[in-house]
């Protein structure tokens, strides 16, 4: 099964007729055509067109507007798309000078040869054809590389994000072992203060089996009033008394 080209071919001639003949020799090969009568109709074709022709056949001899003229004009307004025009070799003069200023691609002898013509028309639609999905391919990877260094800017600003917030997490770890130090240091301080208050009182006997509990118990609540003073002014918290 032949290839359906999605892209149409405009064919321009004021004889009806010969459109009619290109037409019927152009649909076995799955090539969708459109009719132009005249060079003013097809330039208006082709502005109005939702999708870009793949072609533009255009005979040289027809009134008001001679097809190099036509194709000049066609070249503005769609670059992309081939130009053919048909003439017989008395127009010779007319279609060296469109070749020269660019405004046709191809020139097409009258009689057509119609398997000549066949190739040169598939030729010039698949080579379109081509050329579309190729400049759409790049757009849609020149879209996909914004949207990668979008990215990456995001995953950057992200990664600059959270190496301050774990330099702030490292102070502060920092800030907490000095702190916690500072209570380990205030304990042990408290605790040799302690043994040596309790040495000195035993040993001028103030304090008797009888009252030592009582007076080590008022102690303990007393130093742990001092030690939640001071985790409170440290930021801590202290556990409950057991």
């Amino acid at each position: 099964m032949k290839k359906t080209h999605a892209y149409p071919v405009l064919i321009v001639d004021d004889e009806k007729i010969t459109a009619t003949l290109i037409q019927k020799i152009l649909k076995p090969e799955n090539i969708i055509t459109e009719y132009a009568k005249d060079g003013e109709q097809a330039l208006l074709k082709m502005r109005q067109a939702e999708i870009p022709y793949s072609l533009v056949i255009s005979d040289q001899k027809m009134p008001e507007m001679t097809g190099d003229v036509l194709l000049e004009k066609a070249a503005l307004i769609s670059p992309d798309t081939p130009r053919f025009l048909m003439s017989g070799y008395s127009d010779l003069a007319a279609v060296i000078r469109a070749i020269n200023n660019g405004s046709i691609n191809r020139f097409i002898p009258k009689p057509l040869d119609n398997q000549a013509f066949i190739r040169v028309v598939l030729d010039a639609v698949t080579q379109f054809e081509a050329d579309i999905e190729a400049k759409h391919l790049f757009e849609q990877a020149k879209t996909q590389t914004l949207k990668l260094f979008e990215l990456y800017k995001e995953l950057k600003q992200e990664t600059q994000m959270f190496d301050k917030i774990l330099a702030g997490l490292d102070t502060e770890i920092a800030e907490a072992t000095d702190k916690m130090d500072a209570l380990k240091n205030a304990d042990l301080k408290n605790k040799n203060s302690l043994d040596r208050i309790e040495q000195a009182m035993k040993s001028k006997k103030i304090l008797t089996r009888n009252n030592l509990a009582g007076f080590a118990a008022q102690i303990k609540e007393e130093v742990y009033i001092q030690f939640q003073d001071i985790a409170v002014r440290n930021g801590l918290t202290m556990p409950g008394k057991s």
